[in-house]
């Protein structure tokens, strides 16, 4: 009877330290570790949730310095920055808080000069209409008259997570400045171009905003006029009526004007006319006051005396036209002698009227010194 044939013995050898070897066939031996109730995986699992924490807050971190997130000013903290830029007089802060329509008020020079502030600054209350805009009511005064108008404030997203507030309009209003005596005019401490008094004239209206506050707007004097002030007050956020200056009269000009009106009666009293003629009679806009029509056929050369000379007065208007008027007439008395005789020798009588007359016209510059043009 034939039978499985027996395995073949397996030969144990041993290393050279007297341990056995196991044959290359043989299956790894297992390890047995010893039983501690799961107190390593929990260890190994806590290790991996701190090391994950910490990984997110580092992650967190990243994203916090990349977005921008951090503390950020309140809108309410702005506006009353803005306030405090007004009351130190700082134009270009005001550029930087808020959006200022680039006027050249909100500029290093701006509100250095001829600039009073807002005082007893308060915000009234805020009121969001959502997340991204806020208005805020504020009260001061200009003048001592107290005043109120709202901030409008302004949500914008700053990278991924970021946000900051900024004011999207700044409280104020716009200037409307009008005069005809130059063409430049000073408000508080910019020169800007001068708005016409006339709309009709062609000019454009000016678009200046200006914070809240009271303004000095100046015009330069020249030969006519001295230099010529207004003060103009924003508040509330309402646009004031238009300012015209009407510049003032230099105060040596109406005695240089009375004396060129003199100098002319005496120019003219020395003419042997009934109807004097001036200097500059080409020109047709100079003439001499007064004159006299002999109705006779005949008449000897007159002569003019000046008994009484006329009282005036130099008046300008909104468009800087400056008048001569007259408050008091002059008196003057031409004496002649006239006849009737056609033949020779003929006869002469004695004559002489009486002449009151007014002075007028306008007064210009000549040669950068006034001139009475009439």
């Amino acid at each position: 009877m034939t039978g499985t044939p027996a395995a073949a013995p397996t030969l144990i050898q041993y290393d050279s330290t007297g341990y056995p070897m196991l044959p290359a066939t043989a299956p790894a031996p297992r390890v047995l570790r010893p039983v501690d109730g799961g107190t390593g995986n929990r260890r190994r699992r806590g290790i991996r949730s701190v090391a994950g924490a910490v990984a997110m807050l580092l992650v967190a971190g990243v994203a916090v310095r990349c977005s921008g997130i951090g503390p950020t000013d309140s809108p309410e903290s702005i506006v009353r920055a803005v306030f405090a830029a007004l009351t130190v007089h700082d134009g270009q802060q005001l550029d930087r808080l808020g959006w200022c329509e680039r006027s050249p008020l909100c500029s290093a020079d701006g509100l250095t000069t001829g600039y009073q502030a807002p005082e007893q600054f308060d915000i009234v209350s805020g009121r969001t209409s959502d997340d991204d805009h806020r208005s805020i009511r504020v009260r001061y005064t200009v003048n001592g008259a107290t005043a109120e108008e709202n901030v409008q404030a302004t949500r914008y997203r700053s990278g991924l997570l970021g946000h900051r507030w900024s004011i999207s309009r700044l409280p104020g209003a716009r200037i409307d400045v009008r005069t005809a005596a130059s063409e430049r005019i000073h408000v508080a401490g910019v020169t800007l171009a001068a708005n016409p008094v006339d709309k009709m004239s062609g000019g454009t209206e000016p678009d200046l905003f200006a914070p809240p506050g009271a303004y000095t707007v100046a015009v330069d004097g020249d030969a006519l006029f001295a230099v010529s002030t207004a003060t103009v007050v924003i508040a509330g956020g309402i646009d004031p009526a238009p300012t015209v200056i009407t510049p003032t009269l230099r105060p040596d000009l109406q005695p240089q004007i009375e004396q060129q009106i003199t100098d002319r009666i005496t120019y003219c009293a020395g003419q042997q006319e009934f109807h004097p003629i001036p200097p500059q009679w080409r020109n047709l806009a100079d003439t001499c006051p007064f004159g006299h029509d002999a109705r006779t056929p005949f008449k000897k050369s007159p002569t003019w005396t000046v008994e009484r000379l006329p009282v005036i007065t130099v008046h300008v208007d909104d468009h800087s036209t400056v008048s001569v008027r007259t408050t008091s007439p002059g008196v003057a008395v031409v004496r002649y002698q006239w006849s009737v005789d056609v033949v020779e020798p003929r006869r002469w009588t004695d004559a002489s009227t009486t002449v009151e007359f007014d002075v007028d016209g306008q007064v210009g510059v000549q040669d950068n010194a006034p001139h009475w043009i009439g």
